[in-house]
């Protein structure tokens, strides 16, 4: 029985458990979405170019940058949402053959296409690559999670682990797409609600969801339904996930509502609770609501997060344990920078309490445009992807270059 199959008949104890977790909500999704207050904002400063560090073109020629992940040998292996892998050497050389190219069936609209990559914790001894993308079938169009087996350097054979994800077919948003390996040697996988609000509060429906399955596409044993791939769920479109040093707490960026009850922005940043209900399409901002999970950060007006990442490397000791977060968007002030966000109280260490933005000059100009894929490499110098070509940035000079891979490293 496929995974799909298996979420469609759960036990009555799982309806019984959704039932406890979203009755007190489900009701008022129908009808309206409730307001909860803006947690405390920290202060927040603008650093177009920030002194201590440098900023260089890594790579270039490259064509909506969604995910970057470094193999134990140094090299990059980038995700395209057209549809490509692309393996980068670890000076910045690009083959120029894909190591998959999934072109031929990717849906490549909005916000979707081919967009997760994950490596298996044990590769290259265990030689599986995890990709997620939304694909075009004959019943209409879906997200797919997958497994690639490298064969001499390329991928081989195809998996697919689930199948049949909700995905929009008019306009291709909110397909959510990250895919990251946990300590606990999970694969831990966030999902969109297919711009169809209701599926974030169906614990048959893994939308708006952060999943939690086994390498091979199982639901562990110890999972906070029984036999139910959803770990924790109530989110619009996460797009990064990252634990927090020390803590060891999960961390995602999930965009706001752009329209929904007529409400704007809203945008968050959220410590997930596995087992727990985080809000969407019940509220916006911290109701105070003890059967939801509020977020630590919202921003009125928008800042769209795309990925999020903790920095633990020793390069650039000033930035350890800060949280990076890159931010798309359309706002004229807010919009596209990459967010730093500090969280310096020993007593409560997932309260922020400082914000940088950077590479913006608060006045809504941009020195890079739409950022968004994010990583450490194994040298300590932060690689950040660019995403001016998806058509969706505002300035023509940078939406008509190619994509790149910037890096940071100090000055």
């Amino acid at each position: 029985m496929n995974p799909s199959t298996k979420l469609r008949t759960l036990t009555a104890t799982l309806l019984l458990s959704a039932a406890a977790c979203a009755s007190s909500g489900s009701a008022l999704a129908q009808n309206e979405i409730i307001r909860g207050a803006i947690p405390p904002m920290p202060e927040i400063t603008y650093q177009p170019s920030p002194e201590a560090y440098k900023v260089e073109e890594f790579v270039t020629d490259l064509q909506v940058v969604w995910t970057i992940r470094f193999l134990p040998d140094g090299r990059l292996m980038v995700t395209e949402r057209p549809g490509r892998v692309r393996l980068i050497s670890a000076q910045g050389v690009m083959d120029p053959e894909p190591w998959l190219s999934v072109e031929d069936k990717v849906f490549f609209q909005g916000e979707s296409g081919l967009t997760g990559l994950a490596l298996h914790p044990q590769y290259p001894e265990v030689p599986w690559v995890y990709v997620m993308y939304t694909y075009s079938g004959d019943n209409g169009v879906f997200n797919r999670i997958s497994r690639f087996t490298e064969v001499d350097g390329r991928a081989g054979e195809e998996k697919i682990l689930f199948d049949g994800l909700a995905a929009q077919e008019r306009g291709g948003s909110h397909s959510g797409g990250t895919l990251q390996f946990g300590a606990d040697g999970m694969l831990y996988v966030a999902t969109g609600d297919a711009f169809e609000r209701q599926r974030s509060n169906d614990l048959e429906d893994l939308s708006g969801a952060v999943l939690r399955i086994t390498p091979d596409g199982e639901v562990p044993a110890d999972n906070p339904w029984p036999g139910n791939p959803i770990w924790a769920h109530g989110m619009r479109n996460p797009h990064g996930l990252a634990w927090q040093p020390g803590s060891g707490r999960l961390f995602t960026g999930d965009h706001g509502p752009t329209g929904e009850d007529q409400l704007m922005a809203h945008d968050r940043i959220v410590v997930l609770e596995g087992g727990r209900h985080h809000g969407w399409p019940i509220m916006v901002g911290a109701a105070g609501n003890p059967d939801y999970v509020d977020p630590i950060l919202t921003f009125v007006p928008s800042s769209p997060p795309g990925d999020v990442m903790f920095y633990t490397a020793d390069l650039m000791p000033g930035l350890k344990n800060d949280l990076f977060v890159s931010v798309l968007g359309f706002q004229p002030i807010e919009r596209q920078n990459l967010m730093r966000i500090r969280f310096q109280d020993a007593a409560n260490p997932t309260r922020p309490t400082a914000i940088e933005r950077w590479f913006n000059d608060e006045q809504g100009n941009s020195v890079y445009g739409r950022l968004r894929a994010l990583a450490t490499g194994p040298d300590g110098a932060i690689y950040v992807g660019t995403s001016n070509h998806d058509g969706r940035q505002m300035t023509a000079s940078q939406r008509e270059q190619p994509d790149r891979i910037l890096r940071i490293s100090p000055r």
